[in-house]
């Protein structure tokens, strides 16, 4: 008599794959035009990363919220760029889709959401797109200019490398360089510098500046040495002994009543 097989101990499951859902609070899925359905869509892929990875489920009903389904090994690789969305460091392509997906949300009068399906194990992640809701911008200047700073991280794997720099005590992100001249402000790690680039800026209606991107042409190392330190070498040389802190204003800008048009 042939002896019954004893079912395999152990055996291990194949990871679910998880379903994200992305809210259009501007349409139904009845009165979503189809080609501006495919316009969220492409900008949802962008973002995400992980296209092969990636698949569209179906549609919900109400307000439009599509559904799609992240393969369990790119899940991930999908939390950790949504996070680096988040706080603004994620790869360029990434961070140009949300604000592309942001802006048609506010030409289409309506917010929107990404988060993971509410039965997930997991904490949910949610990214928020203000759209109608954000404050419109005045406009944009684009223009070739410097950010002083220290560098605090240089990281990413793509042909373009974040970096982030803080100023005036606080992270700017939006900087970008080649791998070139990444490899060589990494060496600058926790040290200040000036970066040299051309930038974009959005100003608010508020008034507020906001940099929204920064490509990183060259740098130039700023010495951390105290201005009081500074000053007291240069009075160390006699002919500027006797020099105040206006004095050396003066010096460096022209007198007050010169700049002011005065005689």
């Amino acid at each position: 008599m042939a002896k019954k097989q004893k079912p395999a101990a152990g055996r291990l499951m194949k990871p679910a794959a998880t379903e994200f859902e992305f809210y259009i609070g501007a349409y139904s899925p009845a009165t979503m035009p189809m080609a501006r359905l495919a316009e969220y869509m492409a900008q949802l892929a962008t973002m995400l990363g992980e296209p092969t990875s990636v698949h569209f489920v179906k549609l919900k009903r109400g307000s439009t919220r599509i559904v799609h389904k992240v393969q369990a090994e790119a899940v991930p690789k999908v939390r950790e760029r949504v996070r680096a969305v988040r706080q603004g460091d994620a790869p360029r392509d990434s961070l140009r889709a949300y604000d592309t997906v942001n802006r048609m949300l506010r030409d289409d009068n309506g917010v929107g959401a990404l988060k993971e399906a509410p039965d997930t194990a997991t904490e949910a992640i949610i990214i928020q797109f203000p759209g109608i809701q954000s404050s419109e911008e005045k406009f944009t200047i684009q223009e070739r200019g410097t950010i002083d700073g220290e560098i605090v991280r240089v990281g990413g794997l793509n042909r373009w490398v974040p970096i982030l720099i803080e100023t005036n005590g606080e992270a700017v992100s939006g900087c970008w360089a080649d791998r070139i001249m990444a490899k060589r402000l990494a060496q600058r790690l926790f040290e200040p510098v000036r970066l040299i680039g051309n930038g974009k800026w959005d100003r608010n209606a508020d008034g507020k500046w906001t940099l929204r991107e920064f490509a990183i042409e060259g740098f130039e190392p700023l010495s951390d040495e105290p201005l009081s330190e500074a000053l007291s070498r240069i009075r160390a040389i006699n002919s500027f002994k006797d020099t105040t802190l206006d004095e050396l204003e003066d010096l460096r800008r022209g007198p007050a009543e010169k700049q002011n048009g005065g005689h």
